[in-house]
């Protein structure tokens, strides 16, 4: 792998994690989702590592437990999602509402985090997880909410600049 891409890695993966850190103090406010779909759409298939090392960047900060293994899976398939809308939005138009498209993505993924989320708690049991998605529901529609607004409002600046600036692709 050549240097260049072990360094935009680890750089954007450090972003993710200084995001995460710097809004902690704000109940379901975050920037992971935003950049994960910003970062997908410029970087394609890279963002899965990318992911990857923040993931393991959290199980370094806050140890290993049940939430661990969601992540694993919840953000590569924010990515997943986001390279399948992607190619069934290409050629849509002017490219303005296709950012309207990924404030929704972004929105219901924020909605639906807690269930994805819940998914891990399966082996525990069903009633287990489906109690842990549904007393997390008003936290899951106030994520949502926030993601969409976020996306909508600041989705199309931060990715042209980020695409500019991926001349380093």
């Amino acid at each position: 792998m050549p240097v260049r891409k072990i360094t935009r890695i680890a750089l954007l993966s450090a972003i993710l994690y200084i995001a995460k850190v710097v809004l902690e103090f704000l109940p379901n406010v975050e920037l992971i989702s935003f950049l994960t779909i910003i970062y997908t759409l410029v970087f394609g298939a890279e963002t899965l590592l990318i992911v990857t090392v923040f993931n393991l960047f959290e199980l370094i900060q806050w140890g290993f437990g049940v939430w661990w293994i969601s992540y694993l899976y919840v953000w590569p398939l924010l990515v997943l999602v986001t390279m399948f809308m992607k190619k069934l939005s290409v050629g849509t138009g002017s490219g303005k509402e296709e950012f309207i498209l990924w404030a929704i993505v972004s929105g219901g993924f924020g909605l639906f985090f807690g269930f994805f989320f819940a998914l891990a708690y399966l082996p525990v049991g069903l009633s287990y997880a489906f109690s842990y998605w549904i007393s997390g529901l008003p936290w899951d529609v106030w994520h949502g909410i926030s993601n969409f607004i976020l996306m909508l409002l600041t989705g199309r600046p931060v990715y042209l600049v980020l695409n500019k600036a991926a001349i380093w692709k």
